[in-house]
């Protein structure tokens, strides 16, 4: 075998395939976030318009979103389960067939029903999510995954400065529904391809010796032991990951309570296009390659707490500024701006201080329980990561902020802006930047 070579937070072989540090399972795995970026991702952000073309109302958007949520108890655990016990790679593939057959559910939908159900199964595909960011872990060094994870977020993200174009052109130019019914089936396609990839390329990051054959044949015994096991990771996790799955619970709420609904006020009461809209996603995709090197180097020189905090601190104000400040686009894309340099410094910092604390023999079992890392804020309803400690705040979240929006508008937006005062503050007293490193 190769001897290893370590670019910046990135272990690989000298012998695998990539560009630059981006070699072996980390190329592959950016490569089809890459992919995603063009097809899968394009119709996120237009959901909510979705739903209220097929007759839902704004309350209806947040039971959508929350049958998503409430999807992710059923298969989460076995997930993490598999993946530690048995390996990543294998589980991986075979659930991105499911995840790219549950686009075929939206792009069929005849009424607003419909999409409830295809958002339950499409979280419930998604269980495997977590274990991306595993994978990635696993083929990081110890000490540099701030460098890494910005690395590996980076190139996918820098495809968003041209992708949004494509979602907002159509859905001016052939409507809401004509569009996202196309766009879903290309998300059909992408996914199947995406999961041929990922079956013939990503290689097992676990140790042979240590991997269990589990019996698929009896699946109710495996889903008992898969809730047990996490039941026995929750009681084993120490305190300073117990801080972190609190500050990200917190986050999943109070975010989840806004987030939909960025897009529904902007359109219907400050007359923003859908093609302007998706011009945020080209905001932040710049952003976030423009820093991109040095928000890695800081996290991992500085210290992923101390560049965490000040973020931490901003993000109360943006809901305030967007009430109160942001009248067009122009308001609109300072305020998204503002929101990705503080994306930067987040989801890799919070990625990054998660796979330090744990083993790499429990990592994919305490990622799906506490979230995938994705701790990040924007307007483009993104920033919930899946996690089974996630899935309940996220669900009641959500069906809150719809009976809020109905009430009046502003009050979701509001009540985001307090709670993450309140994740802020328990950061600042709570999460610490670990000791000792795991590999």
């Amino acid at each position: 075998m190769a001897s290893p070579e370590e670019g910046p937070g990135i272990l690989v072989e000298k012998r695998e395939f990539g560009i630059g540090n981006l070699r072996g399972n980390l190329f592959w795995l950016v490569m089809c976030q890459c992919i995603w970026q063009f097809t899968v991702n394009i119709p996120r952000p237009y959901l909510p318009l979705y739903i209220e073309k097929l007759g839902g109302s704004p309350a209806d958007i947040g039971l959508v979103n929350s049958a998503s949520a409430l999807a992710g108890l059923f298969l989460y655990p076995l997930g993490g389960y598999i993946a530690d016990k048995s390996g990543r790679v294998k589980l991986v593939y075979i659930a991105t067939f499911g995840y790219a057959a549950s686009f075929l559910p939206f792009a069929f939908a005849p009424h607003w029903e419909w999409l409830a159900f295809a958002s339950f199964f499409q979280n419930l595909a998604l269980f495997y999510a977590p274990i991306l960011t595993v994978l990635m872990a696993d083929s990081m060094r110890a000490g540099s995954r701030g460098q890494g994870f910005a690395l590996a977020i980076s190139f996918p993200a820098a495809l968003g400065v041209v992708s949004p174009f494509i979602g907002g052109f159509l859905v001016d130019a052939w409507g809401v529904i004509p569009a996202l019914q196309f766009i879903y089936n290309v998300g059909f396609g992408a996914g199947i391809f995406v999961a041929f990839i990922r079956m013939f390329t990503l290689k097992e990051t676990l140790d042979p010796s240590s991997v269990e054959k589990i019996d698929f044949r009896n699946f109710p015994k495996l889903v008992k032991d898969a809730y047990g096991s996490f039941f026995e990771t929750m009681s084993w996790m120490p305190g300073p990951i117990i801080a972190l799955a609190a500050m990200q619970v917190m986050q999943t709420f109070f975010n989840g309570v806004a987030g939909a609904f960025w897009i529904v006020y902007a359109t219907s009461l400050l007359g923003i296009s859908a093609t302007t809209w998706g011009l945020t996603s080209a905001v932040q995709g710049a952003t976030r390659l423009i820093f991109v090197q040095p928000s890695g180097r800081l996290l991992d020189r500085i210290g992923r707490r101390k560049i965490l905090l000040p973020f931490l601190f901003l993000i109360p104000f943006y809901p305030l500024i967007f009430l109160y400040f942001v009248r067009d686009f122009v308001g609109l894309a300072l305020l998204v701006f503002m929101m990705a340099v503080g994306n930067a410094f987040l989801m890799p910092g919070f990625q990054s201080l998660l796979a330090d604390m744990v083993p790499k023999n429990r990592r994919g079992r305490v990622t799906s329980a506490v979230g995938g890392g994705n701790f990040f804020i924007d307007v483009r309803n993104t920033g919930m990561g899946g996690g089974m400690l996630l899935f309940i705040p996220m669900a009641v979240a959500q069906v809150l902020g719809g009976l809020l929006y109905e009430v009046n508008p502003t009050f979701p937006f509001y009540l985001m802006s307090a709670g993450m005062a309140v994740v802020a503050i328990w950061a600042f007293f709570r999460v610490k930047d670990p000791k000792d490193l795991y590999a």
